[in-house]
């Protein structure tokens, strides 16, 4: 039986330590190389030509989206899963939408990444469990014209820029407030005028714009 290839890409040395140590407890996987940031994985790759990329979407030097593109470009039947510790669906469809074949939760990865691996090692795509796959495919068939597009620097102060970024990394009301001196009322202010200026009716949305707009990045 033909052993399935691997490259492990984590700015995380100690991750990628526990990924390899279970990884190699299983004869069906042999993981033949290891990169610490964007740049490294795609040079690794194209050395190793691996079935399967395991790569974190938040590493140095090179965005996670970009990395995927480029090998993705070189190389498309090699399958590429995330490893992330962001759950927002937006991120998930963003990341989907730019070649990754899969989306696996860092907080999961100890339970699903040999399912996983081999999910993506049967040709279908893989999402964690608790991402709802039936959105994320819907999503990914929406047309990104009906999306609004206007600069941001027109429309928004600094401070309202900073909280939207805030927001639509994950952080909550109060955690905002906390960054930035200012109470979760204002924060709540803040955020509703961000909504109105910009014509977004929910948090998602807002997600959605932040990144389209690189205000965050994946």
């Amino acid at each position: 039986m033909k052993r399935v290839k691997i490259v492990l890409a984590d700015d995380h040395t100690m991750l990628r330590d526990s990924l390899r140590h279970l990884l190699q407890t299983y004869e069906a996987f042999d993981v033949v190389g290891e990169a610490g940031d964007g740049l490294e994985a795609i040079q690794v790759v194209r050395k190793e030509k691996p079935d399967i990329l395991i790569l974190d979407i938040a590493m140095p030097r090179m965005r996670g989206i970009e990395a995927i593109r480029e090998i993705k470009r070189e190389n498309p039947s090699i399958k590429i899963l995330v490893l992330s510790m962001h759950d927002k669906t937006e991120y998930v469809r963003q990341t989907l939408k730019n070649g990754a074949d899969g989306y696996l939760l860092k907080r999961s990865a100890a339970a699903e990444l040999v399912q996983a691996i081999q999910t993506l090692s049967e040709g279908e795509r893989f999402l964690s469990p608790s991402l709802s796959k039936e959105i994320i495919e819907n999503w990914l068939q929406q047309d990104d014209a009906a999306l609004p597009r206007d600069s941001l620097e027109s429309k928004l102060t600094e401070r309202e820029k900073a909280v939207m970024k805030l927001l639509a990394e994950g952080h909550s009301n109060k955690q905002v407030a906390e960054m930035l001196y200012i109470s979760p009322k204002t924060v709540e202010t803040h955020r509703s005028r961000i909504m109105s200026k910009l014509n977004l009716n929910s948090v998602p949305a807002l997600v959605h714009y932040a990144i389209r707009n690189g205000l965050v990045d994946l």
